[in-house]
Order: C-alpha cells, then structure tokens, then sequence
C-alpha cells in the first residue's frame, strides 16, 4: 500500500514537472497587427514595438521578459536583443 501511494506521488510530481516546462512556441501568423510593449529588463524600462501579439508572447517566453501592452511612443533603440 505504502509502494502504491509513493508510486502515485512520484507520477503526480512528474506530470507537474512537464506541465511547468514546456516549450516556447516559435512559429506565428504572418499577420501584422503591431503591438507595444514595456517591460524591465534588468535595472531599465524597456518599449518595443512587436509586429503582432504572438511575436511579443514568444520573445517574453524566449528570452524570460514579462511584456505588458504599452503605447508605442518613445520605444527603445536596443529592441532589436529583445525580439527572436
């Protein structure tokens, strides 16, 4: 009994291991729909303009940047690092 509840945990804990890694998606439809976004990226607020919503999810989950939605006024000269 003792091996079947150990059993069922370590398969509980695995499953919840390959939900938390799963792969960035790296493919998006060629539609343009710009879109802004802000972030801070080490001590600096960063503003990039992504050519649709899914570009901008894809370098947030590549790169580790949390992107919110910001107006596209005054973007950063160094986007070009940030995008894939």
């Amino acid at each position: 009994m003792k091996f079947a509840i150990a059993l069922i945990s370590l398969i509980a804990l695995f499953s919840l291991s390959l939900a938390y890694n799963k792969p960035c998606a790296t493919i998006c439809p060629a539609i343009y729909q710009p879109v802004c976004g802000e972030a801070r990226v080490g001590n600096k607020v960063v503003r990039c303009e992504f050519s649709n919503a899914c570009m901008m999810g894809v370098s947030g989950c590549t790169k580790g940047i949390n992107w919110r939605s910001a107006a596209c006024a005054k973007l950063s000269p160094d986007c070009d690092r940030f995008k894939n």
